[in-house]
């Protein structure tokens, strides 16, 4: 009896400890947790306070290339904010918009400073969070130098997607080439398209290197020259054709006859087009250097798989030789010298030639983003000035009234790299974007998603790549259907045309 009584006022002791453990401990976990939600949801709201200021100091711009005075203008910038900002909701309380005005380039900024009150972090202390914002937007472009990134992969055949990429990009070409417009060369517009690699076309001599190789006399000659210049062209000698490397070895019986000098099989012979190529690695990896010494871009050849078994060694060869080859069956993979035909189109005013280009793309293979962003971005670099003809050489980075611009578009996921880079391309775009968008390049780049599955990869912090890219949520466009992407071209087309702005 008297131990049943020691148990029970024991029991009742512990209990006690363990309400004063949690009545310590539970509040502390659920205000850490809180300011993980109260950080992401201000976040947001920084998002949309910098939309809103965006669009106000368009607006502003507009109103003074009107004629209306700076007075005026000022007080529109802060109206029209004031007015965004009130329609977000969260309690949000920004000051007035703080508007700057430069008499030697018309340029307009505005900043602005809010306070975002906490919902669970309080009981911490923190009753608010706080952030700035900023926005410069400019007169008007003097020129302006675009590039237009399409992506070709296979699943743009898809829905009708590649029909009605055609259409929007026609939308915004007569956007920014309006035919009753002066044809002053002041607007330039670029393109180049992506699957798993791009076509270099006929710039692909000057931005590969060439290596001229002799007949080999032994497989492991053979085996050593790929390893050592895969990512380069590989010039026969004899015949002065590019050839895809493999070795060379006698034919299994039935296959062929004699010895099959797979190393000297000439591209065109095998299906090939050999002006593929795949990204740049190592140091100039995601910058816009001139190609050269170490700076070259890798040539598409097909990889060999040297560690196979003979019998598929031997069936890759019969498919070289029979002009059959593909990856499924052979011994090599040829992903990297099958791009599609479209080849880039440097900086031009002949709009009839850009849709032109345009209405002849065809799509397969996958989705390597990031090359066709640095191609983008090689297009309007004035170091990539020898590789382009004279009329569409890129003005300087620091050209006065200049702006080169960026719009990137793709329907999904950013998944296919070449085996030799050490970043997939999911990353390696976000080494891309965060160069070309800082100085001295200063790119402002444009995304399209057309129809993107939700479930595509994320940064850390929840963003899409084309978020992620984007110079502003308001540079961010998403499209479900063939009107949204018509609408997103030309809204982007417009703003090129009337305005800029500087990050």
């Amino acid at each position: 009896m008297a131990m049943g009584k020691a148990f029970r006022k024991w029991r009742t002791g512990r209990g006690g400890n363990i309400s004063v453990m949690g009545a310590l401990f539970i509040p502390g976990v659920l205000a850490l947790g809180g300011v993980a939600v109260d950080f992401q949801f201000t976040i947001r709201q920084k998002n949309k306070v910098q939309f809103a200021l965006d669009s106000a100091v368009l607006a502003g711009a507009l109103s003074r290339q009107g004629g209306a005075s700076e007075e005026a203008v000022a007080a529109d910038v802060k109206r029209y904010t004031a007015a965004l900002v009130a329609e977000q909701g969260g309690d949000i309380a920004c000051a007035p918009v703080n508007v700057t005005f430069y008499t030697d380039n018309k340029d307009i900024r505005g900043t602005i400073r809010c306070d975002q009150p906490t919902f669970i972090s309080n009981l911490m202390g923190w009753e608010k969070l706080s952030f700035r914002a900023a926005s410069t937007s400019t007169y008007a472009v003097g020129n302006a130098d675009v590039a237009f990134v399409f992506d070709v992969s296979g699943s743009m055949n898809s829905y009708n997607r590649l029909s009605l990429l055609k259409s929007a990009a026609e939308a915004a070409f007569d956007e920014l080439l309006p035919d009753d417009g002066p044809n002053d060369g002041k607007v330039r517009l670029a393109i180049t398209t992506y699957n798993n690699a791009v076509n270099a076309g006929a710039y692909f001599d000057s931005v590969t290197r060439s290596v001229q190789l002799s007949a080999d006399g032994s497989n492991a000659d053979a085996r050593s020259n790929y390893d050592t210049h895969n990512d380069a062209r590989m010039i026969d000698a004899a015949t002065g054709k590019r050839f895809f490397y493999y070795e060379q070895e006698d034919c299994p019986g039935g296959y062929c006859t004699g010895n099959w000098d797979a190393a000297r099989r000439p591209f065109e012979d095998a299906g090939l087009i050999d002006t593929c190529v795949y990204e740049r690695t190592g140091g100039d990896a995601a910058s816009d250097a001139a190609p050269g010494s170490l700076r070259w871009i890798g040539a598409g050849n097909p990889r060999w798989n040297w560690n196979d078994s003979n019998s598929r060694k031997r069936n890759g060869q019969w498919e070289i030789e029979s002009g059959g080859g593909n990856s499924s069956s052979g011994a090599y993979n040829a992903s990297y010298a099958r791009c599609r035909a479209s080849g880039p189109v440097p900086l031009t005013d002949d709009k009839a030639a850009l849709k032109a280009h345009v209405q002849s793309l065809t799509a397969n293979g996958g989705t390597a983003g990031h090359i066709g962003l640095a191609w983008g971005w090689y297009m309007l670099s004035p170091n990539w000035a020898s590789v382009w003809p004279e009329a569409s050489e890129p003005l300087a980075y620091n050209t006065k009234q200049n702006m080169k611009a960026v719009i990137l578009m793709t329907d999904g996921d950013f998944n296919t790299n070449h085996p030799s880079a050490a970043k997939s391309s999911f990353r390696q775009a976000q080494d891309l974007c965060d160069t070309m968008k800082a100085a001295p390049s200063k790119i402002q780049v444009y995304t399209v998603g057309f129809q993107v599955p939700t479930s595509v990869q994320k940064t850390a912090d929840g963003r899409t790549i084309l978020e992620y890219c984007a110079t502003s949520p308001a540079y961010a466009f998403n499209a479900s259907n063939g009107e949204e992407l018509i609408a997103a071209y030309r809204s982007i087309a417009r703003s090129i045309s009337e305005l800029r702005i500087k990050q």
